[in-house]
């Protein structure tokens, strides 16, 4: 499962900008979004934080 996209685009970030503010890689943040990366809770949380978010609003359960 990735997770949505929405909060990083509505802070106009790039996933390179995005890697950068969260020290991590840019291609990992890319494999996450289109959910092809196994991530743990607490990465979801840091990415939730940098974007100012809950951690909730990061995941897209329509299918």
């Amino acid at each position: 499962m990735g997770f949505s996209g929405t909060a990083k685009k509505s802070k106009k970030l790039s996933q390179i900008k995005l890697a950068e503010i969260v020290d991590m890689n840019f291609n990992y943040i890319g494999q996450i979004e289109r959910g092809e990366a196994n991530v743990t809770i607490k990465t979801m949380k840091i990415l939730a934080n940098a974007l100012g978010v809950e951690l909730k609003s990061l995941f897209d359960f329509t299918f």
